[in-house]
């Protein structure tokens, strides 16, 4: 079986230094231009530290339990069992992290939207979504926690009378395919504003890169 690790170094160290790079210069415009921090802004850097931390267990996961390796391969001084345990525990603080990390950044994005649009009708979509990724946040952040009770129960095969009402395969299914329609949502509403605007198809595009980038 091939050995993933060396992918899981440069994945984890190209996104997280694009994604301080890019968080950086946008501190660094508000300040230069005297335009002061907003909600958005603050709502990046807590994305970011969410991201850090998903970015800081997945090194751990790899360097010591063997993330990217088969199980067969993992650290020699465990046993299978207790590689697959760690590995579930792993797994855990990883779903936390990243809950943290993309309901925040969606949370930015929307309130980078809230202030450039002042006024405007997707405001009341603004709203909206707002709504949705905040619920969507508290739901994922219930189910990670509680989907098995007690919690130990996700990792931890000996603990017999744990209730697990939710597979594993449901709940990443779900939380994620909500995700992702949420995602196409708040992409879209700067497109659908653009889209209103009396200019060329050049022009429009260029628009709408410029606030793609402004989300990121």
């Amino acid at each position: 079986m091939p050995d993933y690790t060396p992918d899981i170094y440069v994945a984890v160290s190209v996104t997280l230094a694009a994604a301080a790079f890019a968080l950086v210069l946008r501190l660094y415009a508000r300040r230069i231009t005297k335009a002061g921090y907003s909600h958005d802004d603050f709502l990046a850097v807590v994305a970011f530290l969410g991201s850090l931390s998903y970015n800081i267990v997945t090194l751990i996961w790899s360097v010591n339990f063997g993330l990217g390796r088969p199980i067969a391969d993992g650290p020699k001084a465990m046993s299978e069992a207790e590689r697959i345990k760690k590995a579930r525990i792993m797994v855990f603080c990883t779903s936390v992290t990243y809950t943290f990390a993309i309901a925040f950044a969606k949370l930015a994005i929307l309130m980078f939207y809230w202030r450039i649009f002042k006024f405007s009708t997707i405001r009341l979509a603004i709203r909206v979504l707002l709504v949705l990724t905040v619920s969507w946040f508290l739901l994922r952040l219930f189910l990670v926690t509680l989907r098995c009770v007690p919690i130990q129960a996700l990792w931890d095969d000996s603990i017999k009378d744990a209730k697990c009402k939710i597979g594993a395969a449901t709940f990443f299914f779900s939380t994620i395919l909500t995700h992702v329609i949420l995602d196409v949502a708040i992409l879209a509403l700067p497109v659908i504003e653009v889209a209103k605007l009396r200019l060329a198809i050049g022009q429009k595009v260029a628009v709408i890169s410029l606030f793609m980038f402004g989300a990121l």
